[in-house]
């Protein structure tokens, strides 16, 4: 179970670091929205995915270490 929430985990943070790029690159906002608004999101979801990908990768080191240890 362990496995697969990790699998959840990076697919997660890889889909938000797609949809803030999506969001920075393309039409993906509607027009009439002001273009702070477009980077700023795009900008918080790329962040966002980053951390997830990031946090999920010390998990796993941190479970593999501590699963070593016993």
């Amino acid at each position: 179970m362990k496995n697969l929430m990790t699998y959840i985990a990076y697919t997660a943070g890889v889909i938000f670091i797609l949809l803030g790029l999506a969001i920075l690159f393309t039409n993906l906002f509607p027009a009439h929205l002001p273009s702070q608004l477009k980077i700023t999101m795009g900008i918080v979801l790329f962040l966002y995915g980053a951390f997830r990908i990031l946090s999920t990768m010390f998990k796993v080191k941190r479970r593999i270490r501590n699963e070593e240890s016993n």
